[in-house]
């Protein structure tokens, strides 16, 4: 089931970014589209109609506070 998931994902322009994250959720996307329609027809059509997504919650960004991909050693 992860494997048709993830494959799906690797087809979808939308997704940016996507991660396998611990906690409620099994994975993370980042989705960048151009509106809050085109969203949520990504939401309905594509998302919303694959068989291995149970369910789904959305966060949006409303300002970037800090942006660093450093590591301290």
């Amino acid at each position: 089931i992860a494997d048709q998931f993830q494959v799906a994902v690797n087809e979808w322009t939308e997704v940016s970014e996507c991660y396998n994250v611990s906690g409620e959720g099994d994975y993370m996307l980042k989705v960048c589209v151009s509106s809050m329609h085109q969203y949520q027809q990504f939401i309905l059509n594509v998302l919303g109609r694959h068989d291995n997504i149970a369910s789904l919650e959305s966060t949006f960004v409303m300002d970037e506070i800090k942006h660093d991909y450093s590591v301290s050693v």
